[in-house]
C-alpha cells in the first residue's frame, strides 16, 4: 500500500500548477491593452532657432499603452522611425539625419519603455499621469518622465496627450560645432496628440 505522503506530493503539485495556471489566466483577462491609431495620432517635436521655435513631426511611430484591473495604466511602450521625421523642406529632412544629428542610418529607431506609471494632481490637464522609464535615442540610454492625460469619449476610443522637454545634448544629438546652444537651442519640446484602439479584440 502506498504511503499517504506519496500519493499527498502528486497532489499538491498538481494544486501548485492550478493555481499558477489561474493566476496567469487573470493576468491574461485583465491585460487591458491599447494601441495608437497612425492616422490619427500626431508625435511633434520643436528644437529652436536663436530662440525661435522650428516644429517638426515623426510621421512612423506607434504606441501601446496596458492597463491594470482597476483601469489604471500600468506600462506605455513606444517606438518611433527616425527615418521618418519631417522639418517641412527636403533640406532640413536631410539635414537632420546625418551623424552629426540623428544619424539614423545607424540608429533607425527611438524607443521609450515604461513599467512605472504613477497618477499625479496637477493644474496641467495633459499631466494626469507619468511614465517613468528608459529613452534609448541614437545608442544612448536616458531615464525619463512622460507626462500624459488619458481620456475615453463614448467613441469606443480613448486620447492620449502630454507634453515634455528633452536636452538633445544628452542624446548626442547636435555634435561637433552644433554641440553649443548659441543658435540651435539644447532644449527640444515633445509633444502627442493621440487617438488609441482596443487591442484586446
Amino acid at each position: 500500500m502506498r504511503s499517504s505522503k506519496k500519493i499527498f506530493t502528486p497532489v499538491v503539485i498538481l494544486a501548485l500548477l492550478g493555481l499558477a495556471g489561474l493566476l496567469i489566466s487573470s493576468q491574461k483577462i485583465y491585460a487591458d491593452q491599447w494601441q495608437s491609431q497612425s492616422a490619427n495620432s500626431h508625435l511633434y517635436f520643436a528644437p529652436s532657432w536663436e530662440g525661435l521655435p522650428i516644429n517638426g513631426a515623426f510621421k512612423q511611430f506607434a504606441v501601446t499603452l496596458s492597463r491594470d484591473e482597476n483601469d489604471q495604466p500600468q506600462s506605455l511602450s513606444v517606438s518611433v522611425q527616425i527615418s521618418s521625421a519631417d522639418m517641412g523642406t527636403a533640406d532640413f529632412n536631410e539635414a537632420i539625419q546625418m551623424t552629426e544629428w540623428f544619424n539614423g542610418s545607424t540608429f533607425a529607431e527611438a524607443v521609450f519603455n515604461s513599467n512605472t506609471i504613477t497618477s499625479v494632481e496637477s493644474d496641467d490637464p495633459r499631466a494626469q499621469f507619468i511614465a517613468q522609464g528608459i529613452l534609448q535615442l541614437k545608442g544612448v540610454e536616458r531615464n525619463i518622465q512622460v507626462p500624459f492625460s488619458w481620456s475615453e469619449p463614448a467613441d469606443g476610443n480613448a486620447l492620449m496627450a502630454g507634453a515634455l522637454s528633452l536636452g538633445r545634448n544628452d542624446f548626442a544629438i547636435g555634435t561637433g560645432e552644433w554641440a553649443g546652444g548659441d543658435q540651435i537651442g539644447l532644449a527640444v519640446k515633445v509633444w502627442f496628440d493621440l487617438v488609441l484602439e482596443s487591442a484586446n479584440d
